[in-house]
Parts: C-alpha cells; structure tokens; sequence
C-alpha cells in the first residue's frame, strides 16, 4: 500500500510537472509574440487583430517547440534542486519558492544561451528590461502552478495521455529547410593566390598588379604583383576591436590612390560594451600606413558583437558610401533617423556629411545617412555602365535581400521582412508596405550573402553584367542576372570548394577573384579553363576628337537625314518611340519587346556627365517612355513638351556620340567572347582590321548603334541574328577584299536575310531598302572629309 501510494504521488508530480511546462512553454510564447509587436508598434506601426492573431499563430507552431526546449531543461533542473530545500519550509513558502526558483532557472538559460550563441539575444523580447521581466514572470507562474498541481489529489493517472500528446506535438512542429540545387560548371579553373590568411574579409587590387587583404582580425596584408603574399603585415593600422562578427572589415583604394597613396579601411573599434563601425583614412607607404585618421565614427555605441555592415564604395563624384548594420539587439534603431544603426551613409573623403545627402537639414536626422531600414549590409556595388549602387543584406532565418539603393528610400527592416528570426519566431507580419522598397530579389532560406560584385571583365562574357554573390551558409557563389532592373537567380558555382565565401571581386585581368573565410583562408582566381580560348581585350577603337565628331554627324544623317524633328520620332509599324541622333529605343511602361532597349542608357549616361536634363525626363518615374502607343505620341508630338526634349537633344549631340562610342567598346569583348569557340581567333582578327581604319571604325560603331550586338535571344527570327556578331560571322574572308568591303557586303546579306524572316512585311517592303542604303556609306572616307 505504501509502495502504491508512493508511486501515485511520483505520478501526480511527473503530470503536474508536464502540465507547467506546456502551460509555461504556451503562455511565454504568447508573452514574446506580444513584445514583439509592440517593438514595432513604438516604431508607429498599427498593428491589426489579424496580424496579430497570424503572429502569434504562427509563434506558437514555430517558436514554441524551441522554447519548449531551452524552458523545459531549465525548468526542469530548477524545480529538481529548489524541491529539497523548499520541502522544509512552511507549506505556504512552497508555491512562491518554486515561482522564484522557475524565473531564475530561464534568467540562467537566457545567460547560458546568450554567451554560447553568435547572436547577443537568442529571444528578442528579453532586450529589453521589461520584456525580460515578463518571460521570467511566465516561468515563475509555471513554477507557482506546478506545486499546486502537485498538491492536488484531483489528479488522476488518464491525465497524462492529452498531457503527452501537447508534449508529443511541440516536439514535432518546426520549419525544415529545402535543400537548394547547385548548378555544376566545368568551364573554368581554380588556383590559389594566397592562402594562410586568417579569416580574409575584403580585397582591393593595387594599380601595380598587386592587392591588399584585410584579416578580420585587424591586419592588413599585401600580395606583389606576382602573386607572394609578404609575410609581415602592414604596420599602422587603427586599433581594432575583433570578437565574433567584430574586425576588420574593408579596404578600398582612394580615386585618386596614384597621386595620393591613400586607402580607407572600415572596422569595429571600441569595446564589448560600446562599440562602433568606423572608418579611418591613411597613406600607404611600402609596409606602413601613416597618417591615419578615424574619419567617421557610427553613433549611438553598442553593446554585443554583431551586425556591423562594413562595405564600401565610391560614386562618380567621389564620394564614399558606406554600409552599416543594426547591431543586432537594435533592429529598430534601423527605421531612426537620429541613429545610424542599419543604415548606408554617404560621406565625403574628409568624413564631412555631402551638403546634397538626402537628410541634411532635417531635424533630429544625422547627415550622413543615405538611406534606412537595413539589417546588415555586407555586399555593395556601384555599376558605373548604368549608374546603379546595388547592395544586399542578410535576412535573419530567410528573406536576404538584393537592393537598388536610392537616396532617401526606407527599406523596411524590421517593418516588412521575408525572414522569421532564428527562433522561429515572427519579427514582423509584413513583407510589404507603403513606402518601403521591395527588394530585387529575396532568399528564402538564407543563403548568408556576403561579398558581391557585377562582372564587367572580358574572360567570362557569359557573366556580362551578372551579379556575383558570395555566400557564406551556402558555400557557394550565385549567379543572379539583371534586366530592366528584374532580377533572377540564374545558378551557383564553385560549390565543390566546400568553401564560405567571404568576398567576390572582378580583377582588372577580368578574373574572378574570391576569398575563403576560414582560420586558414585563401585568396582564389579563378579564370577559363587552360587551353580554352580567351577573348582579346587589345582590339582598340583609337579616334581623334575629330573623327570622333565625324561619326556623330554620319549617324545623324543615317537615323535624321541631320532633321531636328526626327529626334523624337515614332515610325510606324513599331512598338516604341526613337530618340535621339542614335535613333534610341524607349518602351512604354509595360511593352516588353525583343529589342534591346537604350534611351534610358543614353540618360543615366548624361547623369554620370552631369548633363542637365529638361524637366521632362529628370522627374520621370518610371523612366518609361510617357506615351503608352503612337497614336497617343502624334497627339502630342508637336507640343511644346516635345519641342523641349528635341531641342535638348540637338544641343546634346556630342554627347550622344560619346555614348555610341562608349557602348561600341564595351561591345566588342563581348561580341569576341559570344563568338564559337572555333571562330573567336576569325572574330578577333576581323574586329582588329576593322579597327585600323577611321572606315572601319565607323562600321563597327554605326553598326552596333544600328542592329545591336547580336547577342540577345530576343533579337531571333527563325533563330537567326542580324547584330554586329553575325555579320563579323558572314564577312567572306576573301584576301582581294578589304575587311571593310567584306564587312559591307556581309552586312547586306544578314540585313536582307532579316528582312526574308521576318512576318512582318513592312521589313522587306519599306525599311530593308533604307538599311541597304545605310550600309553602303561603309566605305573609307576621303581624307579630307574627317577633321582632325
């Protein structure tokens, strides 16, 4: 009888013991969800019933078999050794002991947990004091109610089934990642530069061929041109604060590094309990730094070690913009203008504030910022060919994001997220919102995006202005191609390197350069296979100012017969409007044809020449051509508004043809590189005749303007091409010929074939006669037609 009455009191604890932990694990899910919401309430944010009956839905599938976990050890080990030392005390001390013994087991689990951890706060209510205080009042509520359970006859033996299924049912509820499939290439080759560098964070390459490296923790290393890393590391950098994601972070070389040897470094400084992101500028002398000056210095401090962001770049006027974190624990200090915690900031080489950055002036908002709402910034690019700054960021559990940075614009974090936080639990029930820019392209799950650039070189041209994402979780690198600004994700590399890869550059060789973030870390370059055939970057197109100006008027005339009128024209038969001496395309919002389309090129190019622009086109948003047909343009296109945009457009010519030069350059390697694989030498050597004659160099520049590159899918009928690489294809070879009679001739052909494919008959009809014209102003001009 004794033996049984022992055995149903242990049975009437173990219930109640179970009972507490599911009602403690229940009741401070619900707590944090709260905490929450209400952090992002304080940010102004109006929270529905719905969403927040989503958000705590959705925590107590997700949060809560985690909190189940870390709540029922501490519980469990908490209640196990107060139960000894309470059984002497008064009956009526036994509840209130067993609630402070249950809130000081989770304060101890959160201490554990939070030093353990990368993260500085596993649970994001316990930030702050207040929502602390209330998960540790859940506890010690689970703690008050397990010795009442206890104490209760009431309980019977059937109890622990429904008790063991909730217990049964917490333990089985979770997010399961989906494995992400990995591209395999076979077409490059993989060597290593420089290994034995300890946690590499960022490469800047030096006008001599060779490279600075910066080392997490807080060294600064250099690699000779022939690729020896000096052993000794550079002396004089600041002093820097190094603990988990804490260090060193990047280096990037002054626009002016010839004349001045300066480099600018981001780094934490400071301490555990207040740190900041910094960065410093110095001179470069040999294997010393000197000079060196903190120029910017991130406020408010912080405490914890995470979340510095610690990218940069410069734009065009010299500017240096530079990537923050939130810290972490003060995600919401990233929608506050008074702080500049999860923002990007934009600071002149001095570390003064730009008097043009977006919040100067207003006030309580610090004037470096740039734009907000940014978790941590790790990857940032400054595209000058279409004048993009671009960035991404880590998500927490999913939603990383790539971004076109703006000035001024909000990003949303932690308002609007794609992400859920480590836990599981929900830090925000929006992905969108008014005002908030929506990202590119987001990653669900995480990817841990790190280093990041757009590929312009010459030996990959099937990575011509792709984005190349490193990524640390997935050990990969992603290939994520732009077009009208939509982005895809188009495949990853370098997989088989099993490899964290902290940081991707582009070479000025035009290898691809990667960094391995290790305790053993490797600088990688990476380049076609040997034996492969690489295209040429030595095909120049040398012109005087005064050929240069006589191409410019050739194709006015070509496109305008040199009318006024015609540069802003919409032919009949086509789906978009031409502009310009160059006869650019522009589409109408939402025409999406097969075109390649330039004016919206030609402008953002007149922005980098700082070209002022008619009002007409500089507060257009979208960029898209403003006339959604022709019959709407002919309504319009003897108003004044047009009027305006011709008459900037003649007074800009100069600058149209400095576009169509600079474009025709930029196509050559990629047209070389497109070309078969057993006809690039063929290519090469006919793009390099061509180019020796101001004839020649007329072609291949009026021919680019005129029918593109000939690389686009889209620019196929029956899968036949009429751009630049197709006609370089059909030039006959022929040893009595000119490369540039050849090239004419070839052009007839392909533009006529086009006509032959194409359904509509207007080609054949009306427009194949006038391009046939066209190409027979492909000769060698008289050499007193081009001034010098």
């Amino acid at each position: 009888m004794v033996v049984k009455r022992i055995g149903s009191r242990m049975g009437a604890v173990i219930i109640a013991f179970l009972i507490a932990w599911v009602a403690g694990t229940l009741i401070g899910t619900v707590v944090q969800t709260q905490f929450n919401l209400l952090a992002l309430q304080n940010l102004g944010v109006a929270i529905s019933l719905e969403a927040r009956w989503t958000a705590t839905l959705h925590d107590l599938l997700n949060f809560a078999p985690l909190y189940a976990a870390l709540f029922g050890t501490s519980f469990l080990l908490s209640q196990a050794l107060a139960a000894p030392l309470l059984t002497r005390l008064p009956g009526w001390m036994r509840g209130p002991g067993h609630a402070v013994a249950g809130a000081a087991g989770l304060w101890t689990a959160f201490a554990i947990t939070n030093a353990l951890l990368p993260m500085p706060t596993l649970i994001a209510a316990t930030r702050s004091v207040t929502g602390l205080l209330a998960m540790l009042l859940t506890a010690a509520w689970a703690g008050w109610l397990f010795v009442r359970l206890a104490a209760t006859r009431r309980l019977r033996r059937g109890a622990v089934s429904p008790v063991v299924a909730c217990v049964l049912v917490l333990g089985s509820l979770g997010f399961t990642d989906t494995a992400r499939a990995q591209k395999v290439v076979e077409d490059y080759q993989v060597e290593t530069v420089a290994s034995g560098l300890e946690h590499p964070w960022s490469v800047a390459f030096l006008p001599d061929g060779g490279a600075l490296v910066t080392e997490r923790a807080g060294r600064l290393r250099r690699i000779t041109p022939e690729g020896q890393l000096v052993k000794a590391p550079i002396k004089g950098v600041p002093s820097v604060f190094n603990s988990a994601q804490a260090g060193l972070f990047d280096v990037v070389l002054s626009p002016d590094f010839v004349d001045d040897r300066r480099i600018f470094l981001a780094y934490a400084c400071g301490t555990e309990a207040a740190n900041h992101l910094c960065v410093a500028r110095a001179q470069l002398q040999q294997s010393q730094l000197t000079g060196v000056v903190e120029i910017f210095r991130a406020r408010p401090a912080k405490e914890g070690s995470a979340h510095y962001g610690g990218r940069m770049v410069w734009l065009p006027d010299d500017t240096l913009i530079v990537t923050l974190g939130d810290g972490f624990d003060y995600r919401e200090q990233a929608q506050k203008l008074s702080s500049h915690l999860g923002k990007i900031i934009r600071l002149n080489p001095d570390g003064s504030a730009p008097a043009d950055n977006p919040f100067v002036g207003r006030e309580g908002a610090l004037p470096e910022i740039y734009s907000y709402g940014h978790r941590n910034v790790q990857g940032l690019v400054y595209d000058a060919q279409e004048d993009l700054l671009l960035a991404h960021e880590h998500g927490p559990r999913g939603g990383d994001e790539i971004n076109v940075i703006e000035p001024g614009k909000n990003y949303g974090w932690p308002i609007i997220s794609y992400g859920i936080d480590y836990t599981g639990a929900m830090i925000t029930p929006y992905t969108a919102r008014e005002g908030m820019k929506q990202p590119l392209l987001q990653w669900t799950p995480s990817i841990a995006p790190s280093g990041m650039t757009r590929y312009r070189g010459h030996l990959f041209p099937e990575w011509q202005g792709d984005l190349l994402v490193g990524a640390l979780a997935a050990r990969n690198v992603h290939r994520v191609t732009l077009n009208r600004l939509q982005a895809n994700d188009a495949g990853t590399f370098f997989g088989e390197l099993d490899a964290r890869i902290r940081d991707v550059a582009t070479g000025p060789d035009g290898a691809l350069y990667l960094l391995t973030d290790s305790p053993d870390g490797k600088l990688l370059r990476v380049t076609p296979l040997a034996g492969s055939d690489v295209p040429s970057s030595e095909v120049e197109l040398a012109l005087s100012p005064g050929q240069l100006d006589w191409i410019g008027e050739q194709i006015f005339r070509n496109e305008c017969a040199g009318q006024t009128r015609c540069l802003v024209h919409w032919n009949a038969g086509e789906a978009f409007p031409s502009l310009g001496i160059g006869h650019f395309i522009w589409y109408p919002a939402a025409v999406e044809g097969r075109f390649v389309e330039s004016f919206p090129a030609l402008v953002d190019f007149m922005r980098r020449r700082n070209v002022e622009l008619p009002e007409s086109l500089a507060e257009l948003r979208p960029f898209d051509a403003p006339w959604p047909n022709r019959d709407a343009f002919l309504q319009v296109s003897d108003s004044a508004s047009v009027e305006d945009l011709r008459a900037f457009l003649m007074k800009t010519r100069a600058v149209q043809t400095e576009f169509i030069y600079h474009r025709a350059r930029e196509s050559l390697s990629r047209v070389i590189g497109a070309a078969p694989e057993s006809k690039t030498d063929v290519v090469t050597a006919r793009v390099a005749a061509l180019s020796e004659t101001p004839g020649g160099v007329y072609a291949l520049i009026d021919y680019v303007n005129f029918k593109g590159e000939g690389l686009a899918e889209s620019e196929r009928y029956n899968g036949e091409g009429w751009g630049l690489l197709q006609v370089l294809l059909a030039m006959s070879g022929h040893p009595a010929d000119t490369a540039l009679d050849q090239f004419r001739e070839a052009a007839a052909r392909v533009l006529t074939r086009r006509a032959d494919n194409a359904e509509a008959p207007i080609e054949r009809e009306r427009w194949l006669p006038g391009w046939l014209k066209r190409v027979e102003t492909y000769v060698e001009p008289a050499s007193t037609a081009i001034p010098e």
